[in-house]
């Protein structure tokens, strides 16, 4: 048998079938050798070859990839990457794509994620949950259009605390926050709707209403008025999308006055708020400030709630509160899509807000405090000379911006030579070049004055 020969037809095979495409890198030396069992001398000959004859080739520094003038030895076959709709890579898609695949990289470790850390995410109460026979009762069909009856009298009961009084068919379920968003533009968005985000902003890390091609604006929150006002013609099929409490990722929190005086100006115009309340049960400190929705003349409001923060991303529940009639048709999207969220994460999330949920925002907000301390005294003993920082008072982020111009892309990649993960701010706001986003929720307590000096030292040797 001859392997040489063997790894030859294994790799133009695979470019038949479509496992490799044009442009595509083939794995190391080292795995091929491993994966056929023979020395590298045998790969590099099978390569050389495959080289020698068009279907290979090798680009300096970065490895060996399927030729782009491929030799007619392979057969035609779906180019998949072709029909991937083409789109110009922005700095921030860049960083998120990047992100993405680094996550779920072992030994990373992640100072930008927003999510919380496995051992702050409460599986146990979750395993009794689903052994026990508690109330209300486990089904396994689809449920109502607006969600399953019991999870969305617990929602009331919950944001009753939060100041939100609301009717049970003015709650519609959905599969997180996330859900809303996608449904809000899938249901009321036109192209020539204006979305109006404050910026730096969550809304610029995700796709919701860019594939819908609504303009998406950025604002000076404190100069919002006027900006209504000049472009107030402009308002017909547009939102105003707001994360006032414990913003995500500078982590503010507006005033009292503020949100007053925003539902006053986007009602006499007739603009409608979506206002992102993922966070505010994070507050370190006594009482969290009160929803907009919870404010007099607040009909104009659409409200987002979610567990995904505050209990397990991966439980998945959200909720939509707004007048009945957008519920309504946002709960028809929804039916005609996936038929509504997971009837076991419902049932978790019922029994979970009735039962768990207080004395658990009590415990995890001592805990993101603890983190929070150690990332400040960790930022003011390496990074006081180079930037600047807000103190949180609540939820899980530290927006990081120094005082310097610094190339990103390369403390990026660098960090993550080094095995650390940075959200750097150009994902928010592409203008946010000299920003980043820290996180305590996820990354281990004792891993953050270690990682933020290697940071730092980082940062020393690529700005020298």
């Amino acid at each position: 048998m001859n392997k040489k020969e063997d790894i030859i037809n294994a790799i133009i095979d695979e470019i038949n079938n479509g496992l490799f495409e044009v442009g595509d890198k083939l794995p190391s030396q080292r795995a091929l050798a491993d994966r056929f069992n023979v020395n590298r001398s045998t790969i590099v000959e099978a390569l050389n070859e495959l080289k020698s004859i068009g279907i290979l080739t090798t680009i300096e520094k970065k490895g060996i990839f399927v030729s782009d003038t491929i030799n007619v030895l392979v057969h035609n076959h779906t180019r998949w990457k072709e029909r991937i709709h083409p789109h110009i890579e922005k700095q921030n898609q860049y960083y998120i794509k990047r992100i993405n695949e680094l996550e779920f990289d072992e030994g990373i470790v992640r100072l930008g994620t927003g999510e919380l850390s496995p051992d702050l995410i409460p599986v146990k109460q979750f395993q009794d949950i689903m052994k026990g026979e508690s109330e209300p009762p486990f089904t396994s069909n689809y449920e109502a259009p607006l969600g399953n009856i019991q999870l969305r009298q617990a929602i009331q009961k919950h944001v009753i605390k939060r100041g939100i009084k609301c009717e049970i068919d003015e709650i519609c379920v959905t599969s997180g926050a996330l859900q809303g968003l996608k449904l809000i533009a899938e249901g009321f968005l036109l192209p020539s709707s204006i979305i109006y985000i404050e910026s730096p902003s969550y809304m610029n890390s995700v796709k919701t209403w860019k594939t819908n091609a609504a303009t998406l604006i950025p604002i000076d929150i404190h100069q919002l008025e006027r900006k209504l006002m000049i472009e107030r013609h402009n308002q017909a099929n547009s939102f105003l999308y707001l994360n006032p409490i414990l913003h995500n990722p500078t982590g503010h929190t507006y005033t009292q006055e503020m949100m007053e005086r925003l539902i006053k100006e986007s009602n006499l115009i007739g603009l409608p708020i979506i206002e992102d309340d993922i966070y505010s049960e994070l507050w370190f400190d006594g009482v969290p400030p009160l929803p907009m929705k919870s404010y007099q003349s607040s009909n104009n409001v659409i409200y987002l709630g979610s567990l995904s923060k505050t209990v397990s991303p991966g439980l998945r529940i959200g909720w939509v509160i707004a007048n009945r009639n957008v519920v309504k048709h946002l709960a028809d999207l929804k039916m005609q899509s996936d038929y509504g969220a997971s009837s076991i994460a419902q049932y978790v999330a019922a029994n979970w807000l009735l039962h768990y949920h207080d004395d658990h925002i009590k415990q995890l907000t001592e805990k993101l405090k603890v983190r929070s301390n150690i990332m400040l005294e960790a930022l003011n003993k390496y990074f006081s000379d180079i930037a600047t920082w807000n103190k949180p008072e609540g939820s899980f982020y530290i927006w990081l911006k120094f005082k310097k111009k610094i190339d990103m892309r390369d403390l990026f990649e660098t960090c993550v030579k080094n095995k650390l993960l940075i959200h750097p701010g150009e994902i928010y706001d592409e203008k946010q070049k000299s920003a980043i986003r820290l996180s305590y929720a996820y990354i281990d307590s004792e891993l953050i004055e270690t990682s933020l000096r290697q940071i730092r030292d980082i940062i020393n040797k690529i700005t020298t």
